[in-house]
């Protein structure tokens, strides 16, 4: 809490943050009013929170014709502009902090508050609530989508369209980024593809990639994520991990070993120790289709298991690798 701020007092019956009275609607912008409810129901445009809250403070300073200078925190100052009569002190950072997306019925206004005069005032304060049940909505996603891929040890991001700004990532995704010695590189490929991926207009196909980079493989999995799901606008999802130096790519699965389509990946799920079910989740197939895919692989090879598979595809890597690391062997 701001100490130059003070405690607020509860406000009495027709009394405002303004003085006696509300702010009378005639003499507003309404203009004004209109872009301060489009930046209090949109958190997720401005890339942070503290970004929509210091945009949303500076659109409701401008429609209530309140520009001076303060010394209140950014939080403190939006709820001192948006308070109504009968608002408990801290109303908007206990929104803010709350859990689920019941935590925005904190920013909702009396009812009793809804008079005429109050009119934009109570519109801003509805967009707020909106704005909180999508950010609170969004965490909720982030959440269970980034504790699932962390269990799986896999990297999520969600991009906007374009691939031009990143919105949020898990754990697992910066360790995979921050520890990669051409990290501006890595996310400049990745940005490449989801703007591939973004720019498939009128698909949600799911899109699979492999990136080498400093000797490493990451395999990339994006997938558009229609508007009003992940962001309010359609975004591209991005699950991505890093293969083990162990095992193949699936370009030297096609040269070395004759597989093809489907093949390739299927396989190096399977020698990674994922069911079929989970496979098929992965890559959008039925758990029928990854087993034929399968039995074809171990055909193929000669193997009948995805342990065999697994120290078959290991012993050909290894095989490989002094030939490459000692070029004078193979003269």
């Amino acid at each position: 809490m701001q100490e130059s701020f003070g405690a607020p007092r509860k406000l009495r019956p027709g009394e405002t943050t303004y003085g006696v009275g509300p702010p009378r609607l005639e003499s507003m912008d309404q203009t004004a009013v209109v872009r301060a409810i489009e930046a209090l129901m949109s958190p997720l445009e401005w890339g942070s929170q503290d970004a929509w809250l210091a945009e949303s403070l500076k659109r409701v300073q401008y429609a209530l014709d309140r520009r001076e200078p303060s010394a209140a925190a950014t939080t403190a100052r939006l709820e001192e502009l948006l308070r109504l009569e009968g608002d408990e002190p801290g109303w908007l950072q206990t929104a803010l902090d709350s859990s689920g997306v019941t935590g925005a019925s904190g920013a909702l206004p009396p009812l009793a508050a809804a008079a005429g005069d109050c009119l934009p005032l109570v519109s801003m304060r509805c967009a707020l609530a909106a704005g909180l049940t999508m950010l609170h909505r969004l965490r909720d996603w982030r959440s269970t989508l980034g504790q699932v891929c962390d269990d799986m040890n896999a990297g999520l991001a969600i991009f906007r369209r374009d691939g031009a700004r990143e919105v949020t990532r898990n754990a697992r995704w910066r360790e995979l980024v921050d520890e990669e010695p051409e990290r501006d590189r890595l996310l400049e490929l990745v940005a490449r593809q989801v703007g591939h991926t973004g720019a498939t207009v009128g698909s949600l196909r799911e899109d699979y990639w492999e990136l080498e980079l400093s000797g490493r493989t990451y395999r990339l999995t994006t997938k558009q994520a229609p508007a009003g799901t992940l962001l309010p606008e359609a975004g591209v999802l991005v699950l991505m991990d890093r293969l083990g130096p162990e095992l193949p790519t699936t370009r030297e699965l096609r040269v070395a070993f004759g597989l093809r389509g489907r093949e390739p990946q299927v396989a190096l799920l399977a020698a990674e120790g994922l069911s079929n079910a989970a496979i098929a989740q992965q890559l959008r197939l039925s758990s029928h289709t990854v087993r034929h895919y399968l039995e074809r692989v171990l055909t193929r090879l000669g193997l009948h298991s995805r342990k065999a598979l697994a120290l078959h595809l290991m012993a050909g890597e290894r095989e490989k690798q002094p030939a490459e690391q000692d070029p004078a062997r193979s003269r």
